[in-house]
C-alpha cells in the first residue's frame, strides 16, 4: 500500500472509502458470494471483512506491505474460514452476475467440490499467492500449490477439450475476467440495501457519517443519503435478547467451525500429497546489520523548471546584423553585447543582456537582412528556476513559505536543495479530491534549460536518529512486531538457501516500532544495537524473478490461465490472435462450447 492512501485511510479521509468501494466492492461482492453460495452469509461476510480491513490498516503503526485489494481478500477468507452467521435481513438480495460472456468461469467455480474451491478461488479470482494463502490456511505452500493444480485439472477433465478457434476465444475472455483492473466485474449490481449496510458499519467505524455515499445508481443518490440513515437506527434498535441468542449461536457455530479447520490441517495436506510443482518459488535468507539513522515523512511532486527571468530580444526597425558576439548556451554578463544592426541610414544598434544570462536562442547570423519585430535572442536569467508542485488537501496545512524543497533533475547528476516560495490556498478539485498549488524555487544549475523534468521532496515529519532495519525485517505476530537474529557465525551480507537455515531456530526479539517511509523502519529495543546482524527472508518467483513477501510461484495466479502450464497472457496481443498458431497437445483444455 503506497503511504499517502495509508495516510488518509488513517485520517478518515471519506474520499478515499469512497475510492476504495467503487474500486473493490464488486469483486469482493462476487468472492464473498462464491465462497458462502449464500447471501445470508455472504453479504454479512463482506460488510465485516471490510470493517476488519479499514480497521487492520487504521491501527497499523506503519504502512501496510500489501495493497487494499489483497488486505481485503485476505480478511475474507479468514473470516470464511472462521464462520460467518447467517443473516435473514439479507435474504432479499440478488445474487451478483457476472456479464453473460464470463458465466462460464463462474461455472467451473461452482464444479469444485468445498475443499478445493476456496484455495482456487482466492488464488485465480482474489489474487492472494500461494505463499500467503499458505499462511492464511495454516498448511504447507506446497499444499497449496497441488490444491490449485488439482482444481484446475478438475475444471479442465470435466469440461474437455475445445477446437482451436474456440481456446483462443476462451483465451482471450479468461484474460479478461481475471485482469488485474476488475474490469470482468463491472456489469455486477451492488445491491441498494448491500451498499447502505456497508456504508453504515464505515459510519461507524470512523465514528461520523459519509458525505456521500457511493452508490450503484447514481441518480438515486440523494435518496440513498437518506435511507442510509434509516438502515443505521434499525441496526441500532435490536433487542439485547437477539443479540445474547446471536453470541450463543456464534459460540457453538466457532467451536464447530475450530474442530473442522484443525480436521483440515492434519488430513488436507495427506490429501493432496503428490508431486507439486517443482521451481515455483526459491526462499533465501539475507543477512543485514540494523543501522542508525531516521526514516522522513515526506510530500513529493514532480513538473517542468521554468526560468523565474526570460527575456526575448527584438528589432523595433528594419536593418542588417553585423555583429554576433555569442553563440547559444553562452553565459552573457548583463550589458553586454549580444548582436549588433545597422539600419539604412547607418546607424548602429546593440541588443545587450537586460541580466547576468543563458543565451537560449539565437536565430540570427551576420549579414542577415531583418525586418522590424524581428528576433534577436531569447535569454534566460541565472537567477534560478521554479517548478510548481500539486498537493494533496490532507498535507497542504504542513507547507510553509521558506521551507526547504530537495530537487533532483533529470538531465544533470546531483541534488539541489531549494525553498518554497508560494502556497495557493484555492484549490482545484479532480476524481475527487482536491489538490492544491505551491510553488518551489532553486538556484541556477550548469546545463538545465527551460521545460526539463525535475523532481521535488518536502520533509514535512522527521523520526530523529534511531534503530532502522528494512520494513521487511519486521515480522507480526498478534499485537507483537519482532525480528530474527543472525546464527552464530553469520556475517553482514551473506546469503543462506532454504536448507542451510532454519529460520524456527533463530531467536526472536521483540520491538516496538515507529516511523516508516516505506523502505526503512524505526525500532526500539533494549536487546538491540548498532550493527546487530538480523536476518531477512526474501522469496522470489523462479519464473518471473520478482522478489515478494507474499507471493509464491502458484498455479493459476493474476495473469496467467488457470488450464495448466501457467501459461502468462500479460503481453499477449489477442487483436492479431491467430488460431492456427496454437501449438498443438494444448495442456488442460476448456469448458464450454
Amino acid at each position: 500500500m503506497d503511504y499517502e492512501t495509508y495516510k488518509k485511510i488513517k485520517k478518515g479521509n471519506l474520499k478515499t472509502f469512497e475510492t476504495l468501494i467503487d474500486a473493490h466492492l464488486k469483486k469482493s461482492w462476487f468472492i464473498s458470494f462464491e465462497l458462502t453460495e449464500n447471501v445470508c452469509r455472504g453479504a454479512p461476510l463482506l460488510i465485516k471483512a471490510w470493517k476488519t480491513s479499514i480497521e487492520q490498516i487504521i491501527n497499523a503503526q506503519a504502512t501496510p506491505k500489501e495493497d487494499f485489494r489483497e488486505i481485503l481478500h485476505s480478511n475474507l477468507l479468514k473470516l470464511y474460514l472462521i464462520g460467518e452467521e447467517e443473516d435473514p435481513e439479507f435474504e432479499s438480495l440478488p445474487v451478483p452476475r457476472v456479464a453473460q460472456k464470463y458465466q462460464q468461469f463462474v461455472e467451473e467455480i461452482e464444479l469444485l467440490p468445498n475443499d478445493l474451491k476456496p484455495v482456487y478461488l482466492m488464488n485465480v479470482y482474489g489474487n492472494l499467492g500461494t505463499n500467503r494463502l499458505s499462511q492464511l490456511l495454516e498448511i504447507p505452500t506446497e499444499a497449496v500449490i497441488k490444491a490449485v493444480k488439482q482444481a484446475t485439472e478438475m475444471i479442465a477433465e470435466t469440461n474437455g477439450a475445445l477446437r482451436q478457434d474456440r481456446w483462443a476465444i476462451k483465451t482471450r475472455l479468461s484474460a479478461e475476467f481475471r485482469n488485474p483492473s476488475d474490469s470482468g466485474f463491472e456489469d455486477i449490481d451492488i445491491p441498494f440495501h448491500l451498499n447502505t449496510s456497508l456504508i453504515h458499519e464505515i459510519n461507524r467505524l470512523l465514528n461520523k457519517p459519509l458525505d456521500k455515499p457511493v452508490i450503484q445508481n447514481r441518480k438515486e443518490q440523494n435518496t440513498m443519503v437518506t435511507k442510509t440513515n434509516s438502515v443505521g437506527a434499525k441496526g441500532d434498535t435490536r433487542s439485547i435478547a437477539h443479540k445474547n441468542k446471536k453470541k450463543i449461536k456464534i459460540i457453538v457455530i466457532s467451536a464447530v467451525v475450530l474442530a473442522l479447520v484443525t480436521l483440515g490441517i492434519i488430513f488436507i495436506p495427506k490429501l493432496l500429497d503428490g508431486s507439486a510443482r517443482k521451481g515455483t518459488s526459491i526462499t533465501t535468507y539475507n543477512v543485514e546489520a540494523i543501522t542508525t539513522g531516521n526514516v522522513d515523512t515526506t510530500i513529493s511532486g514532480s513538473g517542468t523548471l521554468t526560468p523565474i527571468s526570460k527575456e526575448t530580444l527584438v528589432t523595433t526597425k528594419a536593418g542588417t546584423i553585423t555583429a554576433v558576439n555569442y553563440e547559444v548556451g553562452d553565459k552573457v554578463e548583463e550589458d553586454a553585447v549580444i548582436a549588433t544592426t545597422e539600419d539604412e541610414n547607418g546607424n548602429e544598434t546593440n541588443f545587450t543582456a537586460p541580466y547576468d544570462c543563458v543565451l537560449i536562442e539565437l536565430p540570427i547570423s551576420t549579414e542577415d537582412e531583418l525586418s522590424a519585430n524581428s528576433q534577436i535572442a531569447m535569454v534566460m536569467g541565472t537567477d534560478g528556476f521554479t517548478m510548481g508542485i500539486a498537493v494533496d488537501e490532507l498535507d497542504i496545512s504542513t507547507v510553509k513559505v521558506g521551507q526547504e524543497v530537495d530537487f533532483t533533475i533529470d538531465a544533470v547528476d546531483g541534488d539541489y536543495t531549494g525553498k518554497v516560495t508560494d502556497v495557493s490556498y484555492n484549490g482545484s478539485s479532480s476524481g475527487g479530491t482536491t489538490a492544491y498549488q505551491i510553488t518551489a524555487k532553486v538556484d541556477y544549475v550548469e546545463g538545465v534549460y527551460p521545460g526539463m523534468s525535475a523532481s521535488a521532496e518536502i520533509v514535512i515529519e522527521s523520526s530523529g536518529e534511531g534503530l532502522i532495519v528494512p520494513v521487511d525485517a519486521v515480522r507480526t505476530s498478534g499485537d507483537d512486531n519482532y525480528v530474527y537474529l543472525a546464527p552464530d557465525g553469520a556475517a553482514d551480507g551473506t546469503e543462506y538457501a532454504e536448507d542451510e537455515l532454519n529460520i524456527s531456530d533463530l531467536k526472536k526479539v521483540t520491538v516496538e516500532t515507529g516511523m516508516s517511509d516505506g523502505s526503512y523502519i524505526l525500532i526500539e529495543s533494549d536487546e538491540l544495537a548498532d550493527g546487530d546482524l538480523i536476518v531477512i527472508t526474501k522469496i522470489t518467483s523462479a519464473r518471473t524473478g520478482s522478489d515478494s513477501e507474499n507471493q509464491g510461484g502458484g498455479f493459476g495466479g493474476m495473469g496467467e490461465f488457470p488450464g495448466g502450464g501457467g501459461m502468462n497472457f500479460g503481453d499477449f496481443d489477442f487483436e492479431d490472435f491467430d488460431p492456427s498458431n496454437i501449438p498443438d497437445g494444448f495442456p488442460g483444455g476448456f469448458g464450454g462450447n
